[in-house]
């Protein structure tokens, strides 16, 4: 009577037992966050792949913190205070992407943009600012860094949003014009910047408003850790 042999069967549990015991499988994930400048909105949240997110509503003029999704495509539903699905979309997300879903006004209409981040991190005494124009009402516009000769973001119209660009850090300013008129729509307060910082700053609100939604740039400040 012949002899089975043990090893190729010994040598495929062995095998076998590694990859349940000894491998475990990495997820590949992104994450995204909520921006939220719609102030009819009257607060924001998310549902992802039809499950809401956040306990709590991400308030007008308030951003969350990053959450972790698995990379691929996933359905995204924005809610708005009172609880209305207001924009039905989806976003793909890539391996270690980061993003930012940004919900704004315009024409009084609530809207949303899916903004992939790049957070390449500025070397020595810079930062890195992108701005986006998120007013209901705006026309197109240029933005300067203080009194400037050459917009430092320039024909920008609602939804529209740049990528990042450097800036040497000190305290400063901007001032929103109209692109084509060239009239003065908003000075901003002085500000410091930070070295090493990533900055989304956007124009927000109503040109003819003086209360909360009044015409108006905010910015978000970050390291790009949160």
């Amino acid at each position: 009577m012949k002899k089975l042999s043990l090893l190729p069967v010994l040598a495929f549990l062995f095998s076998l037992g590694a990859c349940v015991e000894g491998n475990t499988v990495k997820k590949s994930t992104g994450r995204m966050r909520i921006i939220n400048a719609s102030y009819i909105s009257g607060g924001a949240n998310i549902d992802v792949d039809y499950k809401t997110v956040y306990a709590s509503l991400t308030e007008y003029l308030n951003y969350s913190l990053f959450r972790e999704y698995l990379a691929g495509r996933h359905p995204v539903q924005v809610r708005n205070g009172a609880g209305s699905i207001v924009i039905d979309t989806a976003v793909n997300i890539d391996e270690n992407g980061s993003y930012s879903l940004v919900i704004f006004d315009s024409s009084n209409a609530i809207r949303c943009r899916i903004v992939q981040e790049n957070f390449q991190v500025p070397v020595g005494s810079t930062c890195k600012v992108r701005f986006l124009n998120l007013s209901n009402d705006a026309p197109y516009v240029d933005v300067f860094q203080e009194i400037g000769s050459a917009p430092a973001f320039d024909s920008l119209y609602r939804g529209m949003y740049t990528g990042y660009y450097t800036f040497g850090v000190k305290q400063t300013y901007f001032t929103v014009k109209d692109a084509v008129n060239g009239n003065l729509l908003y000075t901003q307060s002085p500000w410091e910047m930070q070295p090493g910082f990533f900055y989304t700053m956007f124009l927000k609100g109503n040109s003819g408003s003086l209360g909360t939604d009044s015409l108006g740039l905010f910015v978000i400040g970050n390291n790009g850790e949160y």
